[in-house]
């Protein structure tokens, strides 16, 4: 599929290999912090109080103070009601040629929905693979699954905040070039959150989906060690869990399977215990509201019926006596 100039000027950069990170996590260096994970260069800027209180002042205008994302970790606010059991699945830095299609195997086969949090450096090219990379993505939109603007090269945009508008225009711009949908929803890599992040995403109207479920296969590398990391939290899950995997990474793929099966096996000791079950959601619990565009149909329906009124009175008397025509 061709893409735009715009586009295009990105191969270089995607090309040469500049990015450490384009492996997914298994490849950056991590620190956990008090917001979750994200790079030692921020977290080292983490002080006890910051990433709590975004009215706190700036360190100085050549320091950007990350902020606490109110999408993760404990903080994720969406889903206060705790009487109920929500598992929003969601896949990051994809999508992957061997990983990628086997998730959407097993998720059709159960008839489940995720968010597909995708890096634009994975399909901008013209290599054979590019290509492959691009027809993957149409399949996951095809499928009914959500693509979402995961920035193009996957670097910390806090550590980077020059790069914050290319990142995210150039990945949404893409993205709606292969899908024929534009992204409504974001995820930082590393969950990095700042001022300048923030204030991008509200002026591109774009909502942060963080994670409050996360296995960490960039490290922990076997099937074994997520699924009993994953199946101990979901035991003793309340309210919401965004659960953060990889297609990229093949131990999270193997693990989805034995995954599915343990929460189906769950739900039915649920209900013969009369306790909630664990509910597979999809990504309408978290989509933003939107007006609905104004097609201009409406207003040659509410002429046409105007219209109508005097034929349908006369000919119907009893009409006046139900709702007012418009």
């Amino acid at each position: 599929m061709p893409v735009s100039g715009r586009s295009v000027s990105l191969l270089a950069l995607a090309a040469a290999v500049l990015y450490p990170t384009r492996g997914g996590g298994s490849d950056a260096v991590h620190a956990l912090g008090p917001r979750g994970l994200v790079s030692k260069r921020s977290a080292a800027r983490l002080t006890a109080s910051a990433g709590f209180d975004r009215s706190a002042p700036e360190p100085g205008p050549s320091v950007e103070l990350p902020l606490l994302s109110p999408g993760h970790g404990a903080r994720t606010h969406f889903g206060a009601d705790r009487t109920r059991r929500e598992l929003l699945l969601s896949f990051d830095d994809g999508p992957d040629l061997k990983g990628t299609p086997l998730i959407l195997e097993e998720l059709d086969r159960r008839g489940l929905k995720a968010i597909f949090f995708v890096t634009g450096w994975r399909f901008a090219g013209q290599r054979p693979e590019d290509i492959a990379r691009r027809d993957l993505l149409r399949k996951i939109a095809t499928h009914g699954h959500l693509v979402a603007n995961h920035t193009f090269s996957h670097h910390n945009l806090c550590d980077n905040p020059d790069e914050t508008a290319s990142q995210i225009d150039d990945n949404s711009e893409i993205i709606t070039q292969v899908t024929g949908v534009r992204p409504l929803l974001f995820r930082a890599p590393y969950g990095a959150f700042c001022r300048s992040l923030d204030a991008a995403l509200a002026a591109r109207e774009l909502t942060d989906i963080g994670w409050n479920l996360d296995p960490q296969d960039w490290k922990n590398n076997t099937p074994e060690r997520i699924f009993r990391y994953l199946t101990t939290k979901l035991s003793r899950l309340e309210g919401r869990g965004i659960l953060l995997m990889h297609d990229t990474h093949a131990a999270s793929v193997r693990a989805l399977p034995q995954l599915l099966d343990w929460v189906a096996r769950e739900n039915a000791r649920a209900g013969r215990e009369g306790r909630a079950p664990i509910d597979i959601i999809d990504y309408r619990a978290v989509l933003p509201p939107r007006p609905l565009a104004q097609s201009g149909l409406e207003l040659v329906v509410g002429r046409l019926l105007a219209d109508l009124r005097p034929t349908v009175q006369r000919l119907l008397p009893g009409a006046g006596a139900g709702p007012a025509l418009p």
